[in-house]
């Protein structure tokens, strides 16, 4: 697997359900019991369909991403990892020669697969993922079927480590890693008051697109151009006002990420090394796709599970806005800076299976505690096709959701004080 060390271990083996330590839930699957041995771990997280669950609800939760909870085995003095399917959840996991195919296609992939140096790097022990029947064969021994064993992993404040009898196993992973440089756009427009000058505003989109395959261009107009001409919009806005004396009391960040489309990478790497601490970082504003209507045809397929069926003329006026559920405060915000643009907000994908909430640019700042809001008027058919090209935006609403965002940072920046900082749940 890519998020694994390179090495041999060997030692017992325990099932340690789903390999979650996560302090700040009550979570922690490795209760001190499983140091000098190779954990097995199911995927995923308690809860994933249900609502209210503490793990960010329908959202898959930051703890449950594969890196992380190698990171955690690593912490608790395992030696390796093994991963399987969370059978109790996923039955169709036994299909394990499709899951293989998944990791290491036949042919190479299009644009490739990404995540940070700096995350690799503190993964040292190796982490294989195994099939169903062989994790069946492996906890035979304690009397309990691989389904029993991952449906207790559902135990609230954790499992308690289970060895399995007799298992022994020794694991080599041979990771080769080659490094492909990405590149952050940043600007500074610095506030004017003495006291609130060291606290920051973020405006951000993200410049990459989704690639292309042969002749075939994957444009990008609405994904994420429209939010990249907003930025500069917005930045000469702000030059404008500072030129007539009239600049934000905060400072403002304008921000351009990369690599967002392989998996937040710009986002996320601005977040592990900001430039000015995340403490002193007010709010984050994310411009993704906000350029066109919302539209969800009969048939549309995975990329937009859970999604009513809608027509664009529906969403003509019409804007998501992400990330208020944890920012009540920013919601107001939003409200009040509408005012003059005159769009219809919506609050409905916060806590939603299509997990809109964790797929853009905001969400590395809101695990680090900053409130943030994702503005978003919504997928379409030409969302990741060819098709996603400048003659079929929204000039007017875009105009609309650019003074929108803009209206929201001046706002923000020139208030007494900030939102309170977030935490998810």
């Amino acid at each position: 697997m890519r998020e694994s060390g390179s090495g041999t271990a060997a030692g017992g083996v325990v099932f340690a359900g789903f390999g979650i330590s996560a302090p700040a839930l009550g979570r922690d699957d490795y209760g001190g019991r499983v140091a000098g041995s190779i954990v097995l771990i199911v995927a995923h997280e308690p809860g994933e369909r249900d609502a209210d669950s503490p793990f960010d609800g329908l959202v898959s939760s930051e703890a449950s991403a594969t890196y992380r909870k190698a990171t955690a085995a690593q912490a608790a003095g395992a030696v390796g990892v093994m991963l399987v399917s969370d059978v109790h959840n996923h039955p169709g996991g036994g299909n394990f020669s499709a899951q293989a195919a998944g990791y290491w296609p036949a042919t190479v992939r299009r644009g490739g697969r990404y995540t940070l140096e700096s995350r690799l790097n503190r993964i040292r022990i190796p982490v294989v993922q195994i099939s169903p029947t062989l994790a069946e064969t492996m906890v035979a021994g304690t009397g309990r079927t691989l389904e029993s064993l991952s449906a207790s992993a559902e135990a609230a404040g954790g499992i308690e480590p289970v060895p399995l009898p007799g298992v022994r196993a020794e694991i080599t992973a041979d990771v080769r890693r080659y490094i492909s440089a990405a590149r952050n756009v940043v600007g500074l427009i610095e506030g004017t008051d003495p006291e609130l000058r060291d606290e920051w505003i973020v405006i951000c989109p993200h410049f990459d697109h989704d690639g292309a395959d042969g002749g075939i261009i994957y444009n990008g107009a609405d994904d994420d151009g429209t939010g990249t001409v907003a930025l500069i919009e917005i930045a000469e806005a702000y030059q404008e006002a500072a030129l007539r004396g009239q600049g934000p009391r905060r400072s403002v960040l304008v921000a351009a990420w990369d690599f967002e489309e392989k998996g937040l990478l710009g986002a996320w790497a601005y977040v592990e090394n900001p430039l000015h601490p995340l403490e002193k970082t007010v709010a984050v504003l994310n411009m993704d796709m906000i350029g066109r209507n919302e539209e969800v045809v009969v048939g549309g397929g995975g990329r937009f599970r859970g999604l009513e069926v809608q027509s664009a003329e529906s969403n003509a006026n019409a804007i998501n806005i992400l990330g208020t559920l944890r920012s009540p405060d920013l919601q107001a915000e939003v409200e009040r800076a509408n005012g003059a643009a005159g769009l219809e907000m919506r609050y409905r994908y916060d806590n939603h299976p299509l997990q809109l909430l964790r797929r853009s640019d905001h969400w590395p700042y809101m695990q680090a505690g900053v409130p943030a809001l994702f503005y978003h008027t919504g997928l379409h058919p030409d969302y990741h096709r060819q098709d996603d090209v400048p003659e079929r935006i929204n000039y007017g609403k875009l105009e609309k959701v650019v003074r929108l965002v803009y209206q929201t940072s001046w706002n923000l920046a020139r208030r007494a004080s900030g939102p309170p900082r977030i935490s998810m749940r």
